[in-house]
């Protein structure tokens, strides 16, 4: 038996199965779970976006603000100590 006769032997096994038909009850039932799926997956992408843009309006200025600052405040006490060193007592 070669391959080809194993690949025939299949052939003829496929044409003695029954053609199933879609069970229409299920189909619904699977349409139901991917629009509700849909529908999660649509809240949380709302969600998400809420929470990007409070991040981008709100907490990037901050963040931004709060390292200029820190940056200003060490550039000042950098100036200060350095009065210190060249101060001729």
């Amino acid at each position: 038996m070669t391959s080809y006769d194993d690949q025939d032997a299949g052939a003829d096994g496929l044409d003695r199965l029954m053609t199933l038909a879609p069970d229409p009850d299920r189909a619904e039932r699977v349409r139901e779970r991917c629009r509700a799926q849909l529908g999660r997956s649509r809240r949380r992408a709302a969600r998400t976006a809420e929470i990007t843009g409070f991040a981008s309006r709100v907490l990037v200025p901050v963040v931004v603000s709060a390292f200029c600052v820190f940056y200003a405040a060490v550039l000042v006490a950098t100036t200060i100590e350095l009065e210190n060193v060249f101060r001729w007592d």
